[in-house]
C-alpha cells in the first residue's frame, strides 16, 4: 500500500508538473503577418513557433532546415514579413521553467495550414495604381537587382501624392549606374482569358536625361528567366524630346494573345542604360479583350474597359427595363440608372480614376476601370 501511495505521488507530480498547451484565442492572417493573441499563464514564460512557407514539416529542437522561429512572452503577438497570399504551416508549443510542452495545433495532427491574404490585385481587371504599399514585392525572385553597380526598383512620389515606381541609371552620391533591375507582380488569374491587353505609363524624369531603357514582360511565371524568354514583351529606349521624356506620362501597351495559361506575371525590367538619370512607371493594368462574337454570347458585357468618359452595357435583351447601379472601392453607390435597349451608355465622366463594380438583374457583377 505504502508502494502505490508513493508512485501514485510520482505520478500525480509529474501531471501537475506538465507545461500547459498555450490557450489561443485568435489567429488572424493578414497580407504580410500572423497575428494571434491568446490566454496568458503565469507558468509559462515563453512561447514557441515554427512555421514553413509552402510545406508542412515536423517540427523538432532544433527546428528542422528551412523551418522558421519565431519566440515571445505573452500574448498578443505578430509574425511579420510573411509573402501576400502564400501558404504557410504553423505549429506552437509552451516553455515552462522546468519542462517543455508539446507542439500543439488544431487537432494535434500536425502544423496547421493558414494563407496570408491577397490585398493586391489579382485577378482581370488588373489595375495597380503603386498607391498600396503592401502590394510592392521585397527580394528575390521577385525583386532583385542583377546590375554591378545599381539600385532596385523602389516606391516613391511627387509633389501631388502620387506614388509611382521608380529605378536609377544616375545618382548624386554614386555617379553613373548600370542597372538590371527587375520587380514582378502576380499572381494573375487568367482563367478563361486568352487575350488581353497589357497598358501602363512610364517617363523618363528629367527631360535632359531622360533616354532611360526598360522592357516589361508577361508570364506564366514569376522566375526572370522564364520571363525573359517570353513571348510577350514590349522594349522601349525613351525618346529625347518625346511624349514620355520629362515630367509627362507617355502611355504604353501591347496585346496578349492566345495566352493559355490560368495564372499570369507582370515584370518592369531597367536595363541596358547608363549615366541618364531615373525611370518612373505607373498605373499598370491588365484587361480582357473581347470579340464582337463573344460579346454576342455573352447575357451582359461592358466597353471600353478601362474607360475613360464612357461605358457601354451590351446585355442580352431580357435584361432590359432591370435597374443598375455602380459602386466605388468603399462599396458606396455612385450611379444609379436603367437598361433601357440592348445597348445602354453611362456617363462615366464624374467618375474618378479607380476601380468599379456595375450590378444589374439579379447576379450580374462586372469590374471596370475609369482611367484618365
Amino acid at each position: 500500500m505504502k508502494k502505490i501511495t508513493i508512485l501514485f505521488l510520482l505520478i500525480s507530480s509529474v501531471v501537475i508538473s506538465q507545461c500547459p498547451n498555450p490557450t489561443i484565442t485568435s489567429w488572424a492572417m493578414t497580407g504580410t503577418t500572423a497575428d494571434f493573441g491568446g490566454t496568458n499563464d503565469a507558468t509559462i514564460i515563453s512561447y514557441e513557433i515554427q512555421y514553413n512557407e509552402g510545406s508542412t514539416f515536423t517540427p523538432g529542437t532544433p527546428a528542422p532546415a528551412g523551418v522558421q522561429t519565431f519566440t515571445f512572452t505573452s500574448f498578443p503577438a505578430s509574425i511579420t514579413g510573411l509573402s501576400i497570399a502564400t501558404d504557410y504551416y504553423f505549429t506552437i508549443r509552451s516553455i515552462c521553467a522546468s519542462d517543455t510542452g508539446s507542439w500543439y495545433d488544431s487537432g494535434n495532427n500536425g502544423p496547421d495550414l493558414w494563407t496570408t491574404t491577397a490585398d493586391c490585385p489579382d485577378a482581370i481587371p488588373y489595375f495597380n495604381d503603386f498607391e498600396t504599399t503592401s502590394c510592392w514585392p521585397f527580394g528575390p525572385p521577385w525583386h532583385t537587382n542583377n546590375g554591378n553597380p545599381g539600385n532596385y526598383w523602389y516606391y516613391t512620389s511627387d509633389n501631388t501624392g502620387n506614388t509611382y515606381a521608380g529605378s536609377d541609371s544616375w545618382t548624386q552620391n554614386q555617379g553613373a549606374l548600370n542597372p538590371d533591375c527587375w520587380v514582378v507582380f502576380g499572381p494573375i488569374d487568367m482563367t478563361g482569358v486568352s487575350d488581353a491587353n497589357l497598358a501602363w505609363k512610364v517617363r523618363g524624369i528629367d527631360p535632359a536625361w531622360c533616354q532611360e531603357n526598360y522592357t516589361i514582360y508577361f508570364g506564366n511565371d514569376y522566375n526572370i528567366s522564364s520571363l525573359e524568354n517570353s513571348p510577350y514583351s514590349y522594349s522601349e529606349t525613351i525618346t529625347s524630346g518625346g511624349d514620355a521624356c520629362g515630367t509627362n506620362w507617355g502611355q504604353r501597351s501591347f496585346a496578349i494573345s492566345g495566352y493559355t495559361y490560368n495564372e499570369g506575371y507582370i515584370a518592369l525590367r531597367h536595363h541596358g542604360v547608363s549615366d541618364m538619370f531615373q525611370i518612373n512607371f505607373d498605373d499598370l493594368e491588365l484587361t480582357s479583350t473581347v470579340s464582337t462574337t463573344e460579346i454576342e454570347n455573352i447575357e451582359m458585357d461592358i466597353y471600353p474597359n478601362p474607360t475613360n468618359n464612357v461605358l457601354n452595357i451590351k446585355s442580352d435583351l431580357k435584361y432590359i427595363g432591370t435597374n443598375y447601379s455602380v459602386i466605388d472601392n468603399s462599396g458606396k453607390v455612385v450611379i444609379i440608372g436603367k437598361i433601357t435597349s440592348n445597348l445602354t451608355t453611362i456617363n462615366t465622366e464624374i467618375l474618378s480614376e479607380g476601380i468599379y463594380l456595375l450590378t444589374a438583374g439579379d447576379n450580374i457583377k462586372r469590374k471596370f476601370i475609369v482611367m484618365r
